[in-house]
């Protein structure tokens, strides 16, 4: 029996119980092929759905991740939520983005990623693991300029969320440096920002740097890291923006 019926006309979506053997599960239906309905979905079943990722799965957990309270969302993120979310990002960042779909699927799924950064208990809960934002850091290894534009945003955030938020995006960033062969671990901030003439990503790329500078309370580490941007061309390239 549905719980709910569409009006005439209205688009159809709601919840229906399916018998599966000897027991119901709940089917979640929407005709909207853009977005799962997944409004009053419990985290298991988000979970469950995680697996099999797809742009209409991704931007229904977006919207239910939005509106979610803080008990579902730490639930949510004790069931292996944030660790499916950036291991699919990291396999989809792997492919690069020959095609549109691909490129939509990355951009839904970091929208995921941000949607749970946007919220108290994943902001901590990301913190509390050195391994998440080193993993949110090699998604940065894509020629998706907004899938990138995202994550230095995200970076940006937790630089200037807390001293540990700040000193994990330091981390992650010589983590990248590593494994993605790069010389210093400014060098992929300062290369995007070199090659990039599209304005917003340039201004989110100035973000980042002044997070990074800005983060810290002491004088002496801020200038450290000034000099850091210096030796890799940042007035240059500012001269070159005016």
């Amino acid at each position: 029996m549905r719980s709910q019926e569409s009006a005439p006309g209205s688009p159809r979506q709601g919840l229906e119980w399916v018998g599966r053997g000897s027991r119901k599960v709940l089917r979640i239906w929407d005709s909207d092929p853009t977005e799962a309905n997944l409004e009053s979905a419990d985290p298991e079943l988000c979970i469950r759905l995680l697996q099999m990722p797809s742009v209409v799965n991704y931007s229904g957990l977006r919207k239910r991740l939005e509106g979610s309270d803080g008990g579902w969302m730490v639930q949510f993120l004790e069931q292996s939520g944030l660790d499916l979310l950036l291991e699919a990002l990291a396999r989809l960042s792997g492919r690069g983005v020959a095609r549109i779909a691909d490129a939509l699927l990355q951009l839904t799924c970091i929208s995921c990623v941000r949607a749970v950064m946007n919220s108290q208990q994943g902001i901590e809960y990301i913190l509390s693991n050195q391994a998440y934002v080193r993993q949110l850091s090699l998604a940065l290894d894509t020629s998706n300029v907004m899938v990138k534009k995202q994550v230095f945003e995200l970076l940006a955030a937790l630089c200037i969320y807390s001293p540990e938020g700040h000193m994990l995006t330091l981390d992650a960033l010589d983590h990248y440096k590593t494994v993605c062969n790069q010389q210093y671990r400014f060098s992929v901030i300062m290369n995007e920002l070199s090659d990039s003439d599209n304005v917003p990503y340039v201004v989110t790329l100035l973000s980042v740097i002044n997070a990074i500078i800005l983060g810290p309370e002491d004088l002496r580490t801020r200038t450290q890291l000034r000099g850091e941007f210096t030796g890799l061309q940042l007035l240059d390239i500012l001269t070159r923006l005016r």
